[in-house]
C-alpha cells in the first residue's frame, strides 16, 4: 500500500488537493483580512473624532447649560464613575464603545461658553472661578490657544486633533452644539487615555464566518482538486509507463518495442530521444555483433590453417611416399602409413576442441566453475597433458563474465597445445569478494613476453573480452620453466 501512494499519479493527485486546498484557505484568510481592515478603518475614524466621548458629552451638556447645578451633578458623577450606560441613550453610541478611547480617569473635564469662559469643572475649582475666563495655562499648564480658538468657531476637525502629552495621552477642546444647524453652545475640554486598538466586539462573528466558509469550501475543493490532479495525471503516468516499458525491453536487448509521443511537450522529446538512441544502439550492437563474428571467423581460420590445414598437409605427404614405397619398399610404406593415421588422429583432436570452442552453450544450466573443470578434463583427453583444476570461492557469476573467462581459458589451453611443449597445466579459479582470478599455468619453454606481436589475434582477443567486463589480462613467462595466465575481473566495473 505504501508503494502504491508513492506512484507518481497518487503523488500529483496529493498535490493538486493540498494546492487548492492551500489556495482556498488563502483567499478565504485575504477575504477575511480585508473585510476586518475595512471595518477597523472605519472605527478609526471613531478613533481620531474621539466619538464616544465627544457624543457623551454631545448628549448631555448642551442640555444641561441652564441648569449648571444639575451640569455640575453630572461632571462629578462622570468624574467618579466614567460615563454610565444610562447616561447614554443612543444605540449607536453604546456600539461604538468597544472601539473608542475614554475619558482619561481622574483627569480635569472643564466646561466653557463659546467666550470661554468657565462654566463648571471637575474636580471642581474654587467657586469665584466661575463666570471667569478659562485660563488654561493656569489651570493645566499647557498652552491650548490653537485647538480653544478653533473650538469657537465650530471646527471640530481641528479641535478634535488636540495635543498629545508625554504619556500618550490627548487633551482635547470640542465644540458642542444643541443640533448640527445651531450655533456652539459650549466647548468640553477633557483628557483622553492614549490611543489603542481594542478587538472589535463582532470579531466572533469573523471567526464564524471563516470556518463555516473555510469548511464548506474545502468539502468543495478537496474532491475537485484530487479528482483534477487524478484524470491530469492518468495520461502522464501512462506516456511514462510506456517509455518505462521500452527502456526495460532495450536493458533485455529488445529493440522490437519502440515507444510513440508525437505530443511537444518535454516527456515527448524525452521519448523521441530516446527512440533515437535505441536505433542508434542497436546499430552499433549489430556492428559489434558482425565485428565479433569476423573476429571469430579470424581466429578460426588462423586455427585451422596453424593445426588442421598444416597436419593434413603432412598426412597427404605420408600417404604419397606410401604410395610410392608400397611396390618397391612395403614396410617403409607400411611406416608412412602408421604416421599418415596418426596424423589423422591428431586432426580430428584439433577438429573437436575447435568445436568446443565455438559451443559456449558449455555455460548453460552449469556455474563457470563446473563448466571449467569439465572443459579441462575433456582437453586432457584430447591433448594427453595432464590438468590441475583448483576452485576457491564458487559462487554465481554474471554470465558476460562467466563467458568471457571461459573463452581465455579455451584460448590459453589451445596455445599450450600449440607451442608450450608441456606436460602439465594448473588452472585456478579464485572468486574473493568483488575480484574473480582465473590462472592458467603450463610448465612448458616458456617465451618471451617482449617478442609477441603486438597484433596477435590470441592475446588481443583475450584481453577485449575482459575489457568488456571490467577485467584485465597478464602475461607471464619464462623462457625453459613456463608460463602463466592470469585474468582478473573485478565485478561491477564496466568499460564502455
Amino acid at each position: 500500500m505504501h508503494n502504491f501512494f508513492r506512484r507518481l499519479q497518487w503523488k500529483l493527485t496529493f498535490s493538486y488537493a493540498l494546492v487548492t486546498s492551500a489556495t482556498v484557505i488563502i483567499l478565504i484568510a485575504v477575504l477575511v483580512a480585508v473585510a476586518l481592515w475595512a471595518e477597523v478603518s472605519s472605527s478609526n475614524r471613531t478613533y481620531s473624532s474621539f466619538f464616544w466621548s465627544k457624543t457623551a458629552f454631545q448628549d448631555n451638556v448642551p442640555f444641561l447649560l441652564d441648569n449648571p447645578e444639575a451640569l455640575q451633578a453630572w461632571l462629578d458623577r462622570v468624574y467618579a464613575v466614567g460615563f454610565d450606560w444610562n447616561d447614554i441613550q443612543s444605540y449607536a453610541v453604546r456600539e461604538s464603545l468597544d472601539y473608542a478611547n475614554t475619558v482619561k480617569t481622574g483627569t480635569r473635564i472643564s466646561v466653557l461658553n463659546p467666550d470661554l469662559t468657565l462654566i463648571a469643572a471637575v474636580p471642581p475649582l474654587e467657586p469665584e472661578l466661575v463666570g471667569t475666563p478659562f485660563k488654561p495655562r493656569e489651570v493645566s499648564g499647557l498652552a491650548l490657544e490653537s485647538i480653544l480658538d478653533a473650538a469657537q468657531v465650530g471646527d471640530k476637525n481641528y479641535a478634535a486633533q488636540s495635543q498629545q502629552l508625554s504619556d500618550g495621552s490627548y487633551v482635547a477642546a470640542f465644540p458642542l452644539r444643541s443640533s448640527d444647524d445651531q450655533p456652539v453652545a459650549a466647548i468640553v475640554v477633557y483628557q483622553l487615555q492614549p490611543i489603542r486598538f481594542v478587538t472589535p466586539s463582532n470579531m466572533h462573528l469573523y471567526s464564524v464566518f471563516f470556518l463555516g466558509v473555510l469548511s464548506i469550501m474545502l468539502a468543495v475543493s478537496l474532491p475537485v482538486g484530487a479528482l483534477f490532479g487524478w484524470l491530469a495525471s492518468r495520461g502522464l503516468r501512462r506516456r511514462l509507463a510506456s517509455l518505462s516499458a521500452a527502456a526495460q525491453a532495450w536493458s533485455q536487448g529488445d529493440f522490437s518495442v519502440s515507444p510513440r509521443d508525437t505530443s511537444g511537450d518535454e516527456i515527448g522529446e524525452l521519448t523521441r530521444n530516446l527512440a533515437g538512441m535505441a536505433a542508434q544502439l542497436q546499430a552499433l550492437l549489430s556492428t559489434h555483433h558482425e565485428l565479433a563474428r569476423v573476429e571469430e571467423r579470424n581466429r578460426l581460420a588462423r586455427d585451422l590453417h596453424d593445426t588442421v590445414k598444416q597436419q593434413t598437409y603432412a598426412t597427404r605427404m605420408q600417404l604419397s611416399a606410401a604410395k610410392n614405397l608400397i611396390k618397391i619398399n612395403p614396410e617403409t610404406a607400411v611406416e608412412h602409413l602408421e604416421a599418415a593415421l596418426q596424423l589423422n588422429r591428431e586432426t580430428q583432436q584439433e577438429l573437436k576442441l575447435i568445436i568446443d570452442e565455438l559451443r559456449p552453450a558449455a555455460l548453460e544450466g552449469k556455474g563457470l566453475a563446473q563448466a571449467l573443470v569439465e572443459y579441462a578434463a575433456r582437453w586432457q583427453e584430447h591433448s594427453g597433458i595432464k590438468v590441475e583444476t583448483a576452485v576457491r570461492g564458487e559462487r554465481a557469476l554474471p554470465l558476460d563474465v562467466e563467458q568471457a573467462l571461459y573463452r581465455v581459458l579455451q584460448e590459453s589451453l589451445a596455445n599450450v597445445a600449440r607451442h608450450a611443449e608441456a606436460d602439465a597445466v594448473i588452472v585456478t579459479l579464485d572468486v574473493a569478494g568483488a575480484r574473480v582470478t582465473l590462472t592458467i599455468a603450463d610448465n612448458g619453454r616458456g617465451f618471451e613476453p617482449a617478442a609477441i606481436a603486438p597484433n596477435s589475434l590470441g592475446l588481443t582477443g583475450m584481453k577485449q573480452r575482459l575489457r568488456e567486463v571490467g577485467g584485465e589480462l597478464c602475461v607471464e613467462s619464462t623462457l625453459a620453466i613456463g608460463s602463466k595466465i592470469i585474468a582478473e575481473v573485478q565485478l561491477g566495473k564496466r568499460v564502455e
